[in-house]
C-alpha cells in the first residue's frame, strides 16, 4: 500500500516534469530560425522571417511556422480582402504525418523559379527537406507558387535512410495535407469521376455528395468544395483516383478526413516496401484553392488553377482527331483498318473534312513495335487473310500526310519500350501518341509510364504529346493526373455494335461531357463523334434520329475525336459537317482561352441543355445549345453564368446573324430551336453600357 501511494506521488511529480521539458523542447524548436530565403517571380513571392515562411501568389498568402515535426500552417488569407481562413488560436504540430508523428530536423530549404521542364506554368518551387531519425526517413515538402493564382500545389516526397525497416512500418498515418479552418463550412460538396464507361455504362460518370456529418472519411472523391458565407476552400487530390477504382488496385490514392473544422488529406501513393535509399519517391500531390463568391466562382477558381497546373499549348494541344479503330466493333476488322492502304484513303477524307490529325490505332505493329510489312510478319491469327500492312514503313503514309497538311497520331500499348517510341517518332514524326491498356497498380509502373511520356515529349522538342485513356476501370492516368502530357480519351462509343455498353447514344455522350465540364477543363478531354448513318441496332440507340451537325456539336467544347473511319461518310453527311468544322476552326483558339461550364438541364434525351464558354479576361465567350430529341418546347429560357445585368451581342456562327440582348438579374437568355434534335453554335460579346 505504501509503495502504491509512493508510486502515485512520483507519477504526479514525473508527469508534470515530462510535460514541462516537452514544452521547453517544443518552444526551443518553434523559436528556431528558418534559413534566409527571399525569391520573387512577378506577383509571387516566398520569404522567411524568423521561424516563419511566407508564401504568396499575390492573390493568396499562406504562412508556415517551423516546428520540431515539420511545417504547420498558421495563416491562410485571400487578397485584397485579407480574409483569414485558418484558426490562428489552435494549431497542430505539422501539416503532414507520413509515419507516426515524430520529431524531425530541417535539413535544407531552398526556392527556385521553375516550369517543371515546360510541363506546367512558371512558378516558384519551394523545397523543404526534413530528416526523421526515429523512423529512418527523409522527406521533401514541395510547394508550387504560381504568380496570380488562387491556389497552391503541395507534394511530399519520401526516401528511406539506412536502417529503415519496411516490415515494421505500415504508413498507418499518411496525412499529406491538413488545414484547421477558422469557420465551420456551411456546405461541403464531394465530387469524383468514374473510369471505365465502356464496362460500366449504367452509372453516371460523375458522383456528387453533400457531406453532412462533422466527422467523416470520404474515400472515393477527387475533391472537396467547402463553402462559407462568401467563398470557401477547394481541395483536390492530384491522383488517378476514380469512383470505379477497386480497393485492391488502389495505390494509396487516399481519402479526405473531416473532423469538425479540421480537414486532412491522406494518400502516400506508395507503400513502405517501395521506399529506396538512393532516390525520392513522390506522394500524390494536393491542390489548395481559395475562392470568394458563390458556386460559380468556386468552379471557375478550380478551372483556372487546373489550367495553371495543366496548361494548354496551342501549337501542340489544339486539334481535331480521327481514329482508325472506332467504325468496326471487334477484331480483326478494327486491326485491318490500320493498314497503309486504308490509312492513305482515310488521309484524303480527313483532309477534305478539315480534321487536323489522323491517329493510326492498333493493327500497324510487329511484336517489336515497328511497322509490320505484311500480315505474316505481324504473327497474329485474328487478321483477315494475308495482306500488306506497311511494306515501306511509315514512308508512304508520312509523305501523303505532309502533302495534304494532315498530322499523324499513333496508338501503342503502354508497355512499348521508350526507344521504340522514339524510333517511330523519328520515322513518322507523329504529333500525338496514345498509350493504352495501362494498369498503374504500383508506384513503379506509374512512375515508369509518366517518365516515358515526359522523355518522349522532350526528345521530340515538345512537338508531340501523349494522350491517355480512361475507358477501363484499372488505374490509369486519371482525371487529375498526367494531363501535363496531353489529353484524355474518355470512352469507346460505336455505331456498328450490338453491345449496349459501348453503343453510341447521343444523349449519353452529351451527358458525360456535360457532367465532366462541372469540375474539369473539358477541352483537355476527347469527346467522340460518330457516323450515325452506320447505326446497326436501332433498338438500343436512337442515334439515327439525330443529325450530323448535332452530334458534331456535342464535341466542340471538348477536344473532338472522330472515332471512326471518316471515308464512310456520305457526300450529304460531309456537306453538313464541313461548314461546322470550318467555323469551329476559326474560333477554337479563342475558345481554348475560355473555361467551359454546363448550362441548362442535365441531358436526359428530353431537355434543353448545353455549354457556356467564358473568358474572364474579355467577359465574352461561346454557347453550344441543344434541344434534345424528345423535347417538345421550341423555346427555352436558360440561365447563363457570369454575365448578369449585361448587354450582349450574340452571333449565330452558322448563319452569321447577330442580335443584341439585355440579360437581367436572373442571368437568363431565351433560345429558340424550331425542331427537336436541334443545335446552336453561338458567340457572345458583352457591350459597354
Amino acid at each position: 500500500m505504501k509503495n502504491h501511494c509512493k508510486n502515485k506521488i512520483m507519477n504526479r511529480i514525473i508527469i508534470p516534469l515530462q510535460l514541462f521539458f516537452l514544452s521547453l523542447f517544443l518552444f526551443s524548436c518553434s523559436s528556431q530560425k528558418l534559413p534566409k530565403l527571399d525569391l520573387q517571380n512577378e506577383s509571387a513571392r516566398v520569404f522567411t522571417k524568423g521561424d516563419k515562411m511566407f508564401v504568396s501568389t499575390g492573390k493568396i498568402e499562406r504562412i508556415y511556422q517551423l516546428t520540431s515535426f515539420g511545417l504547420v500552417t498558421v495563416s491562410l488569407k485571400t487578397f485584397p480582402q485579407k480574409k483569414e481562413r485558418i484558426n490562428v488560436n489552435k494549431s497542430s504540430n505539422c501539416d503532414w504525418a507520413i509515419s507516426n508523428e515524430t520529431s524531425g530536423n530541417l535539413v535544407s530549404l531552398n526556392a527556385r523559379i521553375s516550369d517543371d521542364e515546360k510541363f506546367t506554368d512558371t512558378h516558384i518551387s519551394v523545397e523543404a527537406e526534413f530528416e526523421y531519425p526515429e523512423n529512418s526517413l527523409r522527406l521533401k515538402y514541395t510547394i508550387w507558387v504560381y504568380p496570380g493564382a488562387n491556389g497552391l500545389r503541395t507534394q511530399l516526397q519520401i526516401k528511406a535512410l539506412p536502417g529503415f525497416d519496411a516490415t515494421k512500418e505500415i504508413f498507418s498515418s499518411d496525412i499529406t495535407e491538413s488545414l484547421l479552418l477558422k469557420d465551420k463550412p456551411l456546405d461541403i460538396t464531394a465530387f469524383g469521376y468514374s473510369q471505365g464507361i465502356k464496362t460500366n455504362s449504367k452509372n453516371k460518370i460523375l458522383t456528387e455528395e453533400k457531406i453532412t456529418s462533422e466527422t467523416q472519411k470520404v474515400d472515393w472523391a477527387n475533391g472537396l468544395i467547402l463553402s462559407g458565407e462568401n467563398g470557401g476552400v477547394i481541395l483536390v487530390k492530384e491522383s488517378n483516383k476514380s469512383t470505379s477504382l477497386k480497393k485492391e488496385q488502389d495505390v494509396a490514392t487516399g481519402s479526405f478526413l473531416l473532423d469538425k473544422n479540421k480537414i486532412s488529406i491522406t494518400g502516400a501513393g506508395m507503400f513502405p516496401k517501395n521506399l529506396k535509399e538512393d532516390k525520392y519517391l513522390s506522394c500524390w500531390a494536393n491542390w489548395l484553392i481559395l475562392y470568394s463568391g458563390n458556386d460559380d466562382d468556386a468552379n471557375i477558381s478550380l478551372k483556372k488553377f487546373d489550367r495553371r497546373r495543366f496548361p494548354v499549348h496551342p501549337d501542340r494541344d489544339i486539334f481535331m482527331m480521327a481514329n482508325t479503330w472506332g467504325t468496326e466493333d471487334m477484331r480483326p476488322e478494327c486491326l485491318y483498318a490500320a493498314r497503309e492502304e486504308n490509312v492513305l484513303k482515310e488521309l484524303e477524307s480527313v483532309a477534305e473534312l478539315g480534321i487536323d490529325m489522323l491517329q493510326i490505332d492498333d493493327g500497324w505493329q510487329t511484336n517489336e513495335w515497328l511497322p509490320a510489312k505484311n500480315s505474316a510478319e505481324y504473327q497474329r491469327k485474328d487478321v483477315i487473310g494475308d495482306y500488306k500492312i506497311y511494306p515501306e514503313g511509315w514512308k508512304n503514309v508520312k509523305a501523303k500526310a505532309d502533302k495534304l497538311g494532315v498530322k499523324l497520331g499513333l496508338w501503342a500499348a503502354w508497355t512499348i519500350p521508350s526507344e521504340k517510341l522514339k524510333m517511330n517518332y523519328d520515322s513518322g514524326k507523329f504529333s500525338a501518341f496514345k498509350l493504352d491498356f495501362a494498369n498503374l497498380n504500383t508506384i513503379e509502373k506509374r512512375d515508369e509510364l509518366m517518365s516515358k511520356a515526359r522523355d518522349l515529349i522532350i526528345y521530340s522538342g515538345y512537338k508531340t504529346c501523349v494522350n491517355w485513356d480512361v475507358t477501363e476501370t484499372p488505374p490509369r492516368a486519371g482525371y487529375f493526373y498526367g494531363r501535363e502530357y496531353g489529353n484524355v480519351y474518355l470512352e469507346n462509343r460505336k455505331v456498328t455494335t450490338a453491345r449496349a455498353n459501348v453503343q453510341y447514344v447521343p444523349f449519353k455522350v452529351l451527358r458525360d461531357a456535360w457532367l465532366l465540364s462541372k469540375y474539369v477543363n473539358l477541352n483537355k478531354f476527347q469527346v467522340t463523334v460518330q457516323n450515325i448513318d452506320m447505326t446497326k441496332d436501332t433498338t438500343k440507340t436512337d442515334a439515327k434520329k439525330y443529325n450530323h451537325p448535332y452530334v458534331v456539336g456535342i464535341s466542340l467544347m471538348a477536344s473532338p475525336i472522330f472515332f471512326q473511319e471518316t471515308h464512310f461518310y456520305s457526300e450529304k453527311a460531309k456537306t453538313e459537317i464541313k461548314p461546322i468544322l470550318a467555323v469551329y476552326k476559326k474560333h477554337r483558339e479563342e475558345m481554348y482561352a475560355g473555361y467551359v461550364f454546363p448550362i441548362g438541364d442535365e441531358p436526359d434525351n428530353k431537355s434543353w441543355t448545353g455549354f457556356q464558354n467564358f473568358n474572364p479576361e474579355t467577359n465574352s465567350g461561346y454557347f453550344t445549345i441543344f434541344r434534345e430529341l424528345n423535347n417538345n418546347e421550341p423555346e427555352k429560357w436558360i440561365a447563363m453564368k457570369f454575365i448578369k445585368n449585361k448587354k450582349v451581342k450574340i452571333t449565330n456562327l452558322e448563319t452569321g446573324k447577330s442580335t443584341t440582348e439585355i440579360i437581367g438579374e436572373t442571368g437568363e437568355l431565351k433560345f429558340e430551336i424550331v425542331q427537336p434534335a436541334g443545335f446552336l453554335f453561338l458567340k457572345y460579346e458583352t457591350l459597354d453600357e
